[in-house]
């Protein structure tokens, strides 16, 4: 009987040996940097699954100079490795569909890895969705920092090595990264930034820019700040401004420079905030963002890039060809690269190249009111110059009960 249960350990530690040799080769979060095979292991596919996981592993190793941080709009168009960016390594930590609750997350854990001393926060209106905020208990298994941003202990740190070198799960993600490695999916490079062409792909494969936009509009007005007059939203609201106002001092407190920017949403989606009767809100949000920079105007400073402009208004394409591609935009939710790097020269102060002009201003209290002013006219200018896009975004509200009253 001990000859059996010695050679069934022994086959238990072979076994458990050989499932963490195999996970640690494939690496499909890019943790381990095994010698890289061409078709076998050569893209860290991971990433797909469990970008939250993926991203913690980096923070770790890396502990980034510089992080970048927001949802699906800056995942894919703000480059941690742009010339203007002096303070390496840096990192792309925004992930798709996140609200400010979980960037608050990753600020923390960046910050407790080290050698944090620039953020790159990039904002819109809807990371203070309570959808988007809701509690996510994973973020306790992934991340090596507490609600408080406090170390959570060794065994955490032991826990997540054991989870990529044995569980099922990795043991899944390590075969379809493997089976995937030719096929078409979102790549991720080693800064964490997501390789747009996947998503280019998936706009044509949609059938073009246009039903692309129609899609995203209408996930938007369908299920985005949606009862924004009651109290559990007012209630969620102030919970994630406290985080943001949060992210603000402990900037000031570390001495990192904190870059606040509201990204260059499309002219359509603009007026699809107004027509669903969110441009009030739109504004006062506007509001609380000067007033949580100027808590340390020394370090922090907030650009404000969602206004109508040259490029921001860019005209979908009018037919339905799903070879069709716009230069500024991959659709009316998501702005490409080309533009984050435009909205990265101007934050960065490296030289504006005129591709873009009336791309972005610096929000200030002295300027607040004078620019959502001149924000208001330009949107106002766009409706009666783009009747047919305004009268979509129109129909589009009506459908999902969002219409502004008089609309």
């Amino acid at each position: 009987m001990n000859r059996y249960l010695r050679l069934l350990a022994l086959f238990a530690a072979l076994l458990c040996a050989a499932l963490a040799g195999f996970n640690a080769f494939i690496d499909p979060y890019g943790h381990f940097d095994p010698p890289k095979i061409s078709g076998v292991n050569e893209l860290p596919l991971g990433f797909n699954h469990r970008p939250l996981l993926a991203k913690s592993l980096a923070v770790s190793e890396l502990a980034p100079a510089t992080i970048i941080l927001g949802n699906s709009r800056a995942e894919a168009a703000y480059d941690p490795q742009h010339p203007a960016i002096t303070l390496r390594p840096g990192y792309n930590l925004a992930i798709g569909g996140a609200g400010l609750a979980m960037l608050h997350r990753y600020f923390l854990e960046a910050l407790a890895a080290g050698g944090l001393r620039q953020v790159i926060l990039a904002l819109d209106l809807t990371l203070f969705d309570p959808a988007a905020n809701t509690a996510d208990t994973s973020l306790d298994t992934v991340l090596l920092t507490d609600a408080t941003g406090m170390p959570a202990g060794d065994s955490r740190k032991w826990r997540r090595l054991a989870f990529i070198l044995l569980s099922g799960t990795t043991s899944s993600d390590s075969w379809w990264s493997f089976t995937h490695q030719g096929k078409p999916v979102a790549i991720y490079g080693r800064s964490g930034l997501r390789d747009e062409a996947y998503d280019i792909a998936q706009v044509a494969r949609e059938g073009g820019p246009r039903r692309a936009s129609l899609r995203v509009e209408s996930t938007f007005l369908a299920s985005t700040l949606r009862d924004v007059e009651s109290e559990k939203f007012r209630a969620s609201y102030a919970t994630t401004l406290a985080a943001l106002q949060e992210i603000v001092d402990l900037s000031a407190r570390h001495g990192i420079q904190l870059k606040l920017i509201i990204n260059p949403i499309h002219a359509r989606q603009s007026y699809a905030l107004d027509a669903a009767g969110l441009w009030p809100l739109y504004e006062n949000w506007k509001r609380d963002l000067v007033s949580a920079a100027q808590r340390s105007p020394e370090l922090v400073s907030l650009w404000d890039f969602s206004g109508v402009s040259s490029c921001t208004a860019e005209n979908l394409p009018t037919d339905a060809n799903a070879a069709s591609t716009m230069r500024w935009y991959r659709e009316s939710s998501h702005f490409r690269r080309v533009l984050g790097n435009r909205v990265l020269d101007r934050v960065l102060g490296r030289p504006d190249d005129g591709a873009c002009p009336g791309l972005g201003q610096r929000l200030e209290p002295a300027t607040l009111a004078a620019a959502l002013a001149e924000q208001r006219a330009a949107l106002r200018h766009w409706v009666e110059t783009h009747a047919a896009d305004a009268a979509e975004i129109e129909g589009l509200a009506k459908q999902y009960g969002r219409a502004r009253s008089g609309q």
